[in-house]
């Protein structure tokens, strides 16, 4: 039986879709389950809208990667990886997809991670603490859990502009690291075995809707929503592999 070439394509077309689209992942819990620490309406805003937007805006890219026919086969080859590996190969695209991947994708598994680290607010920070084996490792890198919490907070604080920053384990020492990337930056982005245990988001999109100009409160009130057991989950799984984001 003879296929239309107008077919052929369309199926063609319809594989390298599947292969490709990335799905915005629904929220762990109730938009309202974050008050008073963050409102209904910025929830909906900041998954909605805003993590809809990179989801939507990295399929773009994808397609475009791998529909592209004037670098052969290695923009389909690196286009059809999970979105984690293709944010450690962005050296090897042309400009104009690496710099949207970079912001793009890097936004969709910034707010996937971040997303998936929150829950339900305790009433204060001091009541929210993590415990066994992330707590040791803490209090080995850092000396305390304070002081850690001390040192994250007024890196937030202080990130001039929009970024993010992260608690991860060092691909080259091993140990916990704290450190900032602007925009939608990850760490894997600057060593694939980088592997990220926890982040905030310091993008104005995050927090302005309740705190307006007020960061440091935010800062202050995101220690009451940290799932602390899910935190230690990622640090158990990056002892023993490196697991995506």
């Amino acid at each position: 039986m003879m296929i239309s070439a107008a077919i052929v394509f369309l199926i063609t077309f319809a594989g390298v879709y599947s292969q490709t689209t990335l799905t915005l992942p629904p929220l762990p819990y109730a938009y309202n389950a974050l008050e008073p620490v963050l409102s209904e309406k910025l929830m909906h805003l900041h998954h909605d809208k805003h993590f809809f937007a990179y989801t939507n805006k990295t399929n773009m890219v994808l397609r475009l990667m791998c529909n592209e026919t004037k670098n052969g086969d290695k923009l389909k080859e690196i286009g059809n990886l999970p979105i984690e590996i293709i944010l450690t190969r962005l050296g090897e695209l042309p400009e104009t997809y690496g710099l949207s991947l970079r912001h793009n994708g890097g936004g969709y598994i910034n707010h996937k991670l971040f997303f998936s680290l929150l829950k339900a607010p305790t009433a204060t920070a001091a009541e929210n603490k993590p415990t066994g084996v992330f707590l040791e490792a803490l209090e080995k890198s850092f000396g305390s859990f304070d002081k850690f919490r001390e040192l994250f907070s007024a890196a937030s604080v202080n990130l001039f502009g929009s970024g993010w920053v992260w608690l991860y384990i060092d691909a080259r020492t091993k140990t916990l690291v704290l450190n900032f990337t602007a925009n939608q930056d990850n760490p894997i982005m600057f060593d694939k075995n980088h592997f990220v245990i926890m982040g905030i988001d310091l993008w104005e999109h995050a927090y302005y809707p309740v705190y307006e100009n007020r960061r440091a409160e935010y800062v202050e009130n995101f220690w009451r929503l940290v799932n602390w057991p899910v935190v230690s989950q990622r640090y158990i799984e990056s002892q023993s592999k490196r697991s995506d984001l």
